[in-house]
């Protein structure tokens, strides 16, 4: 299928060692003879060599644009398996916008976001998990996000829902069958179609039960540092990046908006949140940072709770304790290089429990290590496929439904048709996870996350 010929700014806008404007499409060729002079006078051939990079300058109606090298690649050996040249030149924002105007000016469109991504998978280069992995590459946060969406890249999640279509293809061509050519399925073993379901709905629940882990690779470990006012959070906060970054007082209530920060800690991304001590305070902005914090905390994957142990546990402290006693915690005993008046006995059930001096640098080492106990990263990378993309989480869910509500009604001998019907949309829901059933508005959808010129 042939579309129009689109250009994009590659590199992100500003000023830089070199910027990179892109072509894709049957144009593409007669473009850039137009408008690029080779040093040794030679225009573009079409059987090029699609890895040359070639020196000359950009010109056009004797006016000189830039100094170049272009790479031209020919269709279908490209990431958009059409022709797609791109010219490389200085990085001013000048010289990119007057380049990309001149293609513009010759026949190009400019593309929409993540168009050139969109092509390749429109002709076939790619399947639609392995174009979101494109996103998921870009916009890693640590290696190991990264190492989980090039696994994707390289088609494992495409791999994975193509065994279990055929399981259920497997089941249905019996079904079908039995539907078609026999009476009542009396030729048909309904034990064989049983055992193409029982297969899928077992791959599906696998693949499942991963979305949590790919949730925190990708998006990190939403933590909230949470305590009464003047415990030490940010100085907490201060320590594990490295670098002051909260103000830090004697007096209470001086953070009273929350401060988000990212931080990596053994493979694995943290967006923390220092949060405003909560107590009870008549302060209507104080009182807002309260609430503030305690919304944070609802939304969690981890809670580091800190508590003052030079002042006597009292009334607010308990409030803390059952605020986070269905979450995830670490809990941090501050303050140990003061004098003890705190009753440790509350903290004795708690697993992981630490005593800490902000001032004299103790426990910090403890606190991270702990961290990368609760939430192993080496360990969520032993899946062979790693769930991170809430549109597949939610499409392997419908699936699973229907596949058990199909696997529950061939069991209870409800009639062979009702069967099919259940089977035949989680099929359909699985192909929408590769794009082979996908309609053009989850498309537009997918596609517009993307940034412009890739």
């Amino acid at each position: 299928m042939k579309y129009d010929t689109i250009a994009a700014i590659s590199t992100p806008i500003g000023i830089g060692g070199i910027s990179i404007i892109r072509m894709s499409g049957e144009k593409s060729l007669e473009i850039i003879n137009k408008i690029f002079k080779p040093s040794r006078n030679r225009p573009i051939d079409k059987n090029i060599d699609n890895k040359k990079m070639i020196y000359g300058v950009i010109e056009y109606e004797n006016e000189e644009y830039d100094e170049v090298m272009v790479n031209f690649s020919k269709a279908p050996s490209t990431y958009t398996r059409e022709d797609v040249c791109e010219i490389n030149c200085h990085g001013s924002m000048i010289s990119t916008k007057n380049i990309l105007n001149l293609l513009l000016d010759l026949g190009c469109r400019i593309a929409d976001p993540g168009e050139f991504t969109k092509r390749a998978f429109l002709n076939g280069r790619i399947d639609l998990s392995q174009a979101e992995a494109v996103i998921d590459i870009i916009n890693s946060t640590n290696d190991l996000s990264q190492k989980n969406a090039l696994n994707q890249l390289k088609g494992s999640i495409g791999k994975a829902i193509s065994d279990i279509r055929e399981d259920i293809l497997n089941a249905l061509s019996r079904i079908e069958y039995s539907i078609n050519f026999t009476e009542d399925g009396e030729d048909i073993s309904q034990d064989e179609i049983i055992k193409y379901i029982k297969k899928a709905d077992f791959k599906i629940k696998k693949l499942v039960k991963t979305a949590n882990k790919g949730k925190i690779l990708k998006n990190g470990v939403n933590t909230t540092i949470i305590g009464k006012p003047n415990v030490g959070k940010s100085s907490l906060l201060n320590k594990l990046l490295r670098e002051n970054r909260a103000i830090v007082t004697d007096i209470p209530g001086t953070t009273r908006d929350s401060i988000t920060e990212y931080l990596n800690i053994g493979g694995i991304t943290l967006k923390i949140n220092d949060t405003a001590g909560i107590r009870e305070s008549e302060d209507e902005v104080e009182k807002i940072g309260v609430k503030k914090s305690q919304e944070l905390l609802l939304n969690s994957d981890l809670v580091i709770a800190v508590f003052d142990t030079s002042r006597k546990f009292d009334q607010e402290d308990d409030k803390i304790l059952k605020l986070i006693e269905e979450k995830p915690k670490i809990i941090i005993l501050n303050k140990i290089d003061l004098e003890s008046n705190f009753n440790e006995e509350k903290f004795k059930k708690y697993d992981y429990v630490i005593k800490t001096s902000m001032k004299e640098n103790i426990g910090i080492e403890t606190l991270e290590n702990f961290i990368v106990k609760i939430f192993d990263a080496e360990e969520i990378m032993t899946e062979d496929v790693v769930i991170n993309n809430v549109r597949h989480e939610r499409l392997l869910n419908e699936s699973l439904n229907e596949i058990s509500s199909s696997l529950n009604d061939i069991l209870s001998g409800i009639s062979i048709d009702a069967v099919e019907v259940d089977l035949r949309s989680a099929y359909n829901h699985l192909g929408e996870i590769t794009g082979q059933t996908v309609g053009d508005e989850i498309l537009d959808k997918v596609f517009k996350e993307f940034c412009v010129g890739k």
